[in-house]
């Protein structure tokens, strides 16, 4: 190849449908659901043991093929096999055909904004939109000549690297964060003396143990109603739980004249809290602290807490614990597509409680490093925005 060409993704880049009945007899040890992918990054940090978790997932990737998450491309979620495994039937598993010239190229024309606009335009589904290699396929990628091509590569590989390395900070500002709560809010107890075997747990002086029910006042689902692209009222959605926190991003609407409004209006120190959805997105809480008008939909359901035991933000944080994540998707009940957690389960979930001046001191430290953590996440969009339109410019 002398001239840059116009090619289809699909003459560069096809779909592995290989499946296994047995992934352990057959030599499979791990798994990837769309949970462990990161959006940007084309590294894969986290990933599930077939054998403790059992999954039912059959669709088989190899070292060096890429895994797409099909479902919500918004999130841009695609990254390269560095083990043998199985996944989700929510990831598409590709690889460069053989008339790539640079197989090195295909991972950055997949994660380019060109590639994502084309996935997300033409997903189908309100609620979970999803995409198709057979719609992907037929994306027209500009590729660049032989003399472009080394340079090509050394320029995105370049950002990349700065991408990568402000998202290692990333994981680890949140590792050290999330060592502290557990410190915290747990005093060196853990799941069994928690959630299995409380009788045994290490109560600290004037802490006592108690249900979340206890310390909530209401609990309220969220409004049924068909909700449009502009409105009078903004409503809020599962998607709209970013980070333990509500984040007004991709906002759908209510016409004005809808007679609940004030019913289902959030108040400031509100969790809302995600029943049902994938097992990815089931129990994901997040408090409301936005200054306007916001409705709620009926995927959530609105915890009041009751300020005089516990703090919002305390409660959002022990609610948002990977430990304690890992309880509430035990009480998930599965679907066809979706699973549920019911607010009887929510509330009998257990919660070690310390005296209000501890939870003040607490919650202080975890918003500092909340504050952190959001200004790398800001650096972090900045520098995927980046390396998308570098992508960009070179492969449309």
């Amino acid at each position: 190849m002398t001239d840059k060409q116009t090619v289809k993704f699909g003459d560069i880049c096809k779909e592995v449908k290989l499946t296994t009945k047995d992934p352990i007899g057959d030599g499979y040890e791990r798994y990837i659901g769309l949970e462990h992918l990161d959006s940007g990054s084309l590294k894969i940090k986290r990933w599930g043991m077939i054998a403790e978790d059992n999954p039912s997932f059959t669709r088989v990737f190899k070292k060096g093929q890429i895994l797409f998450g099909k479902r919500r491309p918004y999130l841009k979620k695609a990254a390269i096999a560095e083990f043998d495994g199985i996944c989700s039937g929510d990831i598409i598993v590709m690889e460069a055909k053989s008339n790539l010239t640079d197989k090195e190229l295909l991972p950055h024309i997949i994660q380019s904004k060109v590639m994502w606009n084309w996935a997300i335009q033409n997903s189908s589904g309100s609620l979970s939109p999803r995409t198709k290699f057979s719609v992907l396929k037929e994306l027209e990628i500009i590729l660049p000549d032989k003399q472009q091509m080394s340079r090509c590569l050394e320029v995105i590989d370049k950002a990349q690297e700065c991408f990568d390395r402000i998202d290692l900070l990333h994981a680890d500002i949140y590792k050290i964060k999330t060592k502290l709560a557990y410190d915290r809010m747990l005093k060196g107890n853990w799941y069994r003396q928690i959630f299995m075997k409380p009788d045994e747990a290490n109560i600290p002086k004037r802490w006592r143990l108690t249900t979340i029910g206890d310390v909530l006042i209401d609990t309220q689902y969220g409004l049924s109603e068909a909700l449009e692209k502009e409105g009078e009222y903004p409503v809020l959605r599962m998607m709209n739980i970013t980070n333990g926190y509500v984040d007004p991003n991709d906002m759908k609407y209510l016409s004005s004249g809808y007679g609940d409004a004030e019913k289902y209006t959030l108040n400031k120190g509100d969790l809302v809290f995600n029943r049902t959805n994938s097992m990815e997105w089931v129990g994901r809480t997040g408090i409301f602290e936005l200054d306007d008008k916001y409705l709620f939909a009926s995927y959530l359901i609105r915890l009041v807490v009751d300020e005089s035991q516990v703090s919002p933000f305390y409660l959002n944080q022990y609610l948002n614990l990977p430990l304690v994540q890992y309880r509430l998707k035990a009480f998930a009940t599965p679907g066809v597509s979706q699973a549920n957690i019911n607010p009887g389960s929510l509330k009998s979930l257990p919660i070690l409680l310390p005296p209000i001046d501890e939870i003040a001191e607490t919650d202080t430290l975890l918003r500092l490093f909340d504050e952190n953590i959001k200004s790398v996440v800001s650096q972090k969009h900045d520098s995927m925005s980046v390396l998308e339109n570098l992508k960009s410019e070179y492969f449309s």
